[in-house]
């Protein structure tokens, strides 16, 4: 986790207004349907030199705030988040970010350390890529709330895969979205807008449970023989 000696300062004055206190306690991992917390941020206070996991619910409100000399992270997914420094520094603000829906649950060891256990990976993929598509859009959700539900997760992105004819064959959904020398265009009118990649630009496509990697003609390999 790479981050300048003062960073800690900043993210304190902030990001951290307003947070409950520190305390000795794992959080507690709210039951099923629950909406206390939809993602966390794992990051290092440089000046108090410990670990910290921060809670946000669906409107990026902070709701919680954990520290601990160690943090374990048994399984699970995860991606790189970071901004810019408010005050105009030049470095950022690094910290990696997990979603509340993929964790089992939290505890504190014995030696005081914080133990986050994630659920067991399973398919997720919402759907496959179909061999025949003559094209793919992709977009960002505004919002995830399709439905009333409150279990809903923090909204991502999501792929469609058409036809000649405009049809969608195939959907991959809620996906980090990594581009990689794809040309692109932007397509589609208020509010079923998307950005466009023909068949014939594209190389290749990873496409895991958590995100879809799409690598244009000309692109680096993403491959590296171990």
């Amino acid at each position: 986790m790479s981050q300048t000696p003062d960073s800690g300062q900043q993210q304190k004055q902030s990001q951290q207004q307003d947070l409950p206190s520190v305390v000795d306690q794992a959080p507690q991992q709210p039951p099923a349907g629950s909406s206390l917390w939809e993602f966390a941020d794992i990051g290092f206070d440089t000046g108090n030199k410990f670990w910290f996991i921060q809670l946000f619910n669906a409107i990026n409100q902070n709701v919680g705030f954990y520290s601990a000399k160690k943090i374990s992270m048994n399984g699970g997914c995860a991606i790189q988040y970071q901004w810019k420094d408010n005050q105009g520094r030049p470095f950022w603000h690094v910290r990696e970010r997990f979603q509340a829906s993929d964790v089992e649950g939290f505890q504190i060891d014995v030696q005081g350390n914080l133990v986050i256990t994630f659920k067991k990976e399973h398919d997720e993929s919402g759907g496959r890529i179909p061999k025949n598509f003559a094209y793919l859009q992709y977009a960002y959700h505004l919002t995830s709330k399709e439905t009333a539900q409150s279990n809903d997760v923090a909204p991502l992105g999501f792929v469609e895969f058409c036809n000649q004819n405009g049809e969608i064959i195939g959907r991959l959904n809620n996906r980090w979205i990594v581009i990689e020398s794809a040309s692109r265009v932007t397509t589609g009118e208020l509010p079923r807008i998307r950005i466009r990649v023909n068949r014939q630009e594209i190389e290749t496509i990873i496409s895991t449970g958590t995100t879809v990697v799409i690598v244009g003609k000309g692109g680096k390999s993403l491959v590296d023989q171990l």
